[in-house]
């Protein structure tokens, strides 16, 4: 009762910001009441390759900005562009920081709370919709130069996409703007990163003899050993195992597979982009459903898994597009 007097003093931008903040910080407390150790292992890795990203990152987002918009002055413009708007980046960031750790300490402890078992119901479910196991659908494509393109697009690229959105979000001057992106970020990743992943505890096609037995998914590992640049999931899955075996903490931990994560980002990043940019918004759809194909092609995911993931994210993004509209006056709506 008391936050919410002081908020109600402030103005509608200042408020929305404040109660964010707020909620995240819940979110972070519980993570680290959840796994303290972990929570604490998990902030150091992220807080290092923080510090390695954001510099690279904000050079290049800056320096194109000062190329497309200052070209008469492109340092000048650079330079006033961080002077005027750190101080708005600056918190999304460090708060950017703290959600991911928790995010993955959540991740990392739900097979403890709720073990895996809906992997039979998600692999049915698949089957009965496609009429096939999607993964047969996606490696109808099995050409290495391909594969490879995929792998990378849904580790760096995916990252890159997402944390330079932050990013334009942190220094955007439209301040109701930013509050809506930044809200449905907040909202997608506790929803579907953590609520529905902790319901639908699951491992995903790539783990799915691993965790229910049997050689159900045998085809599609074969089918994976027979592409050099596979390598680089079944490293990395064997990776992820390893920390859930072991207990142990390590950057981008944690298995789960419904909803995808992945696919809920790169959607919310594409309505993002098309209130943006009409083209924009076309390269984010069409960079989404490259994520949404990628999914299923590593076999991280069931394709229901990026399914249910399109269509939280569409309700997220219409619901805070009602908070901006109705709850905020018009002049601080964008």
């Amino acid at each position: 009762m008391i936050l919410i007097t002081e908020v109600s003093q402030y103005s509608p931008s200042t408020k929305w910001s404040v109660i964010l903040a707020f909620c995240v910080g819940i979110y972070v407390l519980s993570a680290f009441f959840l796994d303290p150790q972990s929570f604490v292992a998990l902030s150091q890795i992220y807080a290092e390759k923080f510090i390695i990203a954001v510099p690279i990152l904000l050079v290049g987002g800056v320096g194109a900005a000062a190329l497309i918009f200052g070209r008469q002055a492109p340092t000048r413009y650079a330079v006033e562009l961080l002077r005027t708007r750190w101080r708005s980046c600056l918190p999304v960031l460090l708060f950017f920081l703290a959600g991911m750790t928790a995010f993955s300490t959540h991740k990392s402890v739900i097979p403890r709370i709720v073990p895996f078992y809906a992997d039979p119901w998600l692999a049915d479910l698949d089957e009965w919709i496609h009429g096939v196991a999607p993964w047969e659908l996606a490696h109808r494509l099995d050409y290495d130069p391909w594969a490879f393109f995929i792998f990378k697009s849904y580790d760096v690229l995916w990252y890159a996409q997402w944390f330079g959105t932050i990013l334009f979000a942190g220094m955007w001057s439209d301040r109701m703007g930013r509050i809506r992106y930044l809200w449905a970020v907040a909202l997608t990743i506790s929803i579907v990163g953590s609520l529905l992943a902790l319901l639908l505890s699951s491992a995903g096609p790539i783990y799915y003899d691993h965790f229910v037995g049997g050689d159900r998914f045998g085809d599609f590992r074969l089918a994976m050993s027979t592409l050099d640049s596979s390598v680089i999931v079944r490293e990395y899955a064997d990776y992820l195992l390893t920390l859930h075996t072991t207990g142990n903490a390590g950057l981008g931990g944690g298995i789960s597979a419904m909803p995808s994560l992945h696919v809920a980002l790169a959607t919310l990043n594409a309505y993002f982009l098309s209130s943006l940019n009409r083209w924009l918004g076309v390269l984010g759809w069409i960079f989404a459903a490259l994520i949404m194909y990628g999914s299923v092609y590593t076999g991280w995911h069931y394709a229901v898994d990026g399914y249910v993931s399109m269509i939280v994210v569409s309700v997220i993004w219409w619901g805070t597009g009602r908070l901006v509209r109705e709850y905020l006056p018009p002049a601080l709506q964008y």
